[in-house]
């Protein structure tokens, strides 16, 4: 059996939604795989220590997170960069001018921090816990790995962002954070001398878009954007529905 290697992607590709909970189905297909020779990794936008978090529970040891900005290997960062803290700094002044709550997250641990009591109660409760801090100075910071921004969809097109990259987590919060995972798994990819050729790419949402049309293998979530099926080399099943197994078994590599 030709080896393949195989990057997944988290909230709604491994697990259902964003709750890091996988289906048993998807479970037994990644012990499978890895019975089998394949070589299994993530590739997420979560920070490093949550994409760890994950990794630990579901025996990965090699990573892609942080949008790409990040390389764990052998459990193990080798490559961690901040997004542009000036730029942040920049946007952060904007918001605080328009009056809009925000969070950052600082350091390389699960929590976000903010100067504003309105952004806890727009606070997702599944993600990171957040920290009121009245007296944080975000203008002395030098390393920042996410900027949170409590508004809707329509807010968020009077925001002017300048170059940096968004992702909305939900209808009330949006992320700043990379969004460059294709080249995370390049920079992957060349470190462990992969071939192209061999290289799956298993996600559902639009940050994933990145990932396909790079020279690998695709496979689309049946609970996917449109967007990224139309992309897909391969739609399977949703998530909850034995997608990885599925599409899995379809390859034989299972």
């Amino acid at each position: 059996m030709q080896k393949k290697y195989f990057f997944f992607d988290i909230d709604g590709t491994l697990s259902v939604g964003q709750t890091m909970v996988m289906p048993e189905s998807a479970v037994r297909c990644l012990e499978q795989l890895r019975a089998n020779g394949h070589f299994t990794a993530l590739a997420t936008g979560r920070l490093q220590a949550s994409a760890a978090r994950f990794a630990a529970q579901h025996s990965f040891t090699d990573f892609v997170a942080d949008g790409g900005y990040s390389l764990t290997l052998g459990g193990k960062i080798v490559e961690m960069k901040s997004l542009p803290a000036a730029d942040c700094i920049a946007l952060i002044d904007r918001l605080e001018t328009a009056g809009i709550p925000w969070a950052v997250t600082p350091v390389n641990e699960r929590i976000c921090v903010t100067t504003d009591k309105r952004y806890l109660d727009a606070a997702p409760p599944e993600y990171f816990p957040t920290r009121y801090d009245p007296a944080f100075d975000y203008r002395t910071l030098q390393v920042l790995y996410k900027v949170n921004i409590a508004c809707t969809a329509e807010q968020e097109c009077n925001i002017d962002f300048g170059s940096l990259p968004t992702v909305r987590y939900n209808r009330d919060i949006l992320l700043v954070e990379p969004t460059e995972k294709q080249n995370g798994i390049r920079r992957m990819v060349e470190r462990l001398g992969i071939p192209n050729e061999d290289v799956v790419i298993f996600g559902d949402g639009t940050n994933d878009v990145c990932m396909f049309g790079q020279g690998w293998f695709s496979i689309a979530m049946g609970n996917a954007r449109d967007a990224l099926k139309r992309m897909a080399d391969y739609v399977t099943d949703p998530v909850d529905q034995d997608g990885l197994w599925n599409a899995c078994r379809h390859f034989g590599w299972i």
